[in-house]
């Protein structure tokens, strides 16, 4: 009996809400003003005021407060709180004038059940040039006008996304978990292999909620980049002497490894390890170093010159023209080095004639 008096009286008071229609402006004050409550957690607000009355109360979905007279505060608890979207609402009466009326502004949040990145491409690895998308999925969270949703790279910021894809949004629930789709284009180069990308969910709540802003981070998502080969620069010109072997070197990076060939004349020549070595049976020419992989292929020509070893005359004008020139640096460097001498000896002569 007494609890249907009570209702009966909080109906009555709504009633008188809403037949006034304009609240007295400052007779009441909230304390806090505004809360942000994870849900399902406790939440606690007094309501405060400031001036005569006959009674007030809190008007609420839920663990609403009766008209009380006779007191300054009533505190709105609910020990778990569980709806999305509420708005409870203090008020005072007061006879003959307008009622005091003060709304809560409540924000229930609730972090998402899982992050996760994926390509939505049907490839485990991706080509170097070509675009594709990755997606973030984050599945469950709310208020949904918090989220900002951002792309790492590494530990690099690429991207802020606040107009991404909200995929079950009900008209009538704005406020309750919804999930998110997120989508970043990207065009890998060569040195994107192995990269990390991932997501963050972040809700910022403003300054009543968690500090720092309440974020989920996703597995990163490593991605494979394949990339046709580049060969490491190598001499277009080599000399060889002839009925001498000389080594052809060459080497190159690409994704798949490539395979390395040295050609002649459109030939295959035996390689190993890219090396190849040239004997005294070939033949000058232009060889080719070939790299190729799934992708691509890369290639660079050595011009082989094949030379004739001086003969033994060649050589004896040789050693006789270095013997020569070995001489006349000796004799310049004597001359240089007398006529240093002379030099000095002059200098110190007039040096003591003018002491006299």
């Amino acid at each position: 009996m007494q609890r249907r008096e009570m209702r009966s009286t909080q109906v009555s008071a709504l009633c008188l809400i809403l037949a006034i229609g304009v609240a007295a402006d400052g007779c009441l004050e909230l304390h806090p003003p505004r809360v942000v409550v994870r849900h399902g957690d406790p939440v606690s607000v007094n309501c405060t005021v400031s001036t005569d009355h006959s009674g007030m109360g809190w008007a609420a979905p839920v663990d609403d407060v009766p008209i009380t007279p006779g007191v300054q505060f009533v505190t709105w608890r609910v020990e778990s709180l569980r709806i999305w979207d509420i708005k409870p609402l203090c008020f005072a009466n007061r006879p003959g004038k307008a009622q005091c009326m003060e709304r809560l502004s409540v924000t229930v949040y609730k972090p998402p059940d899982s992050v996760s990145v994926s390509s939505m491409d049907s490839t485990d690895s991706m080509m170097e040039g070509s675009q594709y998308q990755l997606k973030c999925e984050i599945q469950n969270i709310a208020p949904v006008q918090n989220l900002t949703v951002k792309w790492y790279k590494g530990d690099t910021l690429v991207y802020e996304d606040r107009d991404y894809v909200i995929e079950d949004r009900k008209s009538d629930r704005e406020k309750a978990p919804v999930s998110v789709a997120s989508i970043l284009l990207i065009t890998p180069s060569r040195a994107d292999d192995g990269a990390e990308y991932s997501c963050w969910a972040e809700l910022d709540l403003g300054p009543e909620g968690p500090q720092p802003p309440l974020a989920m981070k996703s597995t990163p998502l490593n991605i494979t980049v394949h990339y046709k080969p580049t060969i490491t620069p190598i001499e277009t010109l080599l000399h060889v002497l002839r009925d001498s072997s000389a080594v052809l070197n060459c080497s190159a990076k690409g994704n798949p490894p490539p395979n390395i060939v040295w050609m002649l004349k459109g030939q295959r020549l035996p390689t190993q390890d890219g090396i190849y070595t040239i004997s005294k049976t070939d033949h000058k020419g232009n060889y080719t170093c070939r790299a190729s992989n799934s992708v691509g292929i890369h290639e660079k020509t050595v011009w082989v010159i094949f030379t004739d070893p001086p003969t033994k005359s060649a050589r004896i004008i040789g050693i006789v023209l270095g013997a020569v020139i070995v001489g006349a640096v000796a004799v310049a460097v004597i001359l240089l080095m007398k006529q240093h001498e002379r030099s000095r000896i002059n200098c110190s002569v007039r040096t003591l004639m003018l002491i006299f």
